[in-house]
Order: C-alpha cells, then structure tokens, then sequence
C-alpha cells in the first residue's frame, strides 16, 4: 500500500527525556485545544466558558531566585505595543491582542493554526514583590518580567511573661 503524503511531519527523536510535568503540560494543551478547535460547532460558547473567547493562551514559566521573580511567557505575533502589564504587590495580569491579517480573495488556505484575539492571564504570585520597581522586555516573542521581591519585617521573638 502507498504511503500517504502529508503537508507536515514531524520526526521523533529517537530516545526522549521523561519528565514528569509533561503529562500535566499535555493535558492542559488537549484543554485548550478542546475549546478553541477549528470545528465552530465544537467550540464552546461564550454563555458556557466566558473565557474560551481568548483564542491565544501563552505558555508561562515563573520562577524565582533569592532577589526577585521572573515571568516568561510566549506571545508569538503580538507587537509590543499590544501587551499590556499590571503588577500589584501580589499578582501579575498580562493582556494583549494579536491582530489577524486581512484574508485575500486570490488565496486558499490548505492549513491555518495561527491563533488571532485576545490575550489575558493572571496569576497570584507566591511571595510579595515591588511594583514600582518591575522591568519588562520582549523580544522575539518572549515576554520576560522582572519582579524585585519586597523586603519582608524579619520575625522578632518578645518573651511575655505572665503574671498570677
């Protein structure tokens, strides 16, 4: 039997690294998937999930070292005049939209993945951090944030002594 030809392959490395935050990285991404799929039928409704308008979901990573927390998030196609930032002392919002091009009556589309919409996520930081003071850059699609964490009173031990 022939072998079917595809517009797209994808090749397997031979040997893969197991880690076992992939499952729950895959499991988001067939959650999303689910409720922005191409079949408009499928997808749900804005009565049903009011956030599944958001067509374009970053990934995120949010890590920290000693003197601050730093954001990373993908936002391939956003212009970095269409991001906004909103940090309070213990949570970050980003919001963007990525504009779609305009459809050309000449062109067939075989294939179309790219997401275009709106953008927006939140996330409660694990530690209080100094607004006034957060940094930002983006290039090449990556968002990077800054977040100098704020000083924290250290614990003073006051022996009471209770009296009869």
């Amino acid at each position: 039997m022939p072998r079917e030809k595809t517009l797209a392959r994808r090749e397997r490395p031979e040997m893969e690294v197991y880690e076992p935050w992939n499952t729950f990285r895959d499991m988001e991404r067939m959650f999303r998937d689910f409720f922005t799929s191409p079949f408009p039928l499928l997808r749900a409704r804005q009565w049903l999930m009011p956030e599944s308008r958001l067509e374009i979901m970053p990934d995120v990573d949010l890590r920290e070292t000693e003197k601050e927390l730093i954001l990373s998030a993908t936002l391939p196609g956003l212009e970095k005049d269409d991001i906004d930032i909103n940090v309070t002392d213990d949570r970050i919002t980003i919001s963007g939209e990525r504009k779609s091009e305009e459809e050309k009556p000449e062109e067939i589309y075989h294939v179309r993945q790219q997401r275009y919409g709106l953008c927006r996520v939140s996330y409660d930081l694990p530690t209080v951090v100094k607004p006034e003071d957060v940094k930002a850059t983006y290039h090449n699609g990556i968002l990077e944030v800054h977040m100098p964490k704020a000083e924290v009173a250290e614990e003073h031990k006051v022996k009471v002594e209770v009296k009869d």
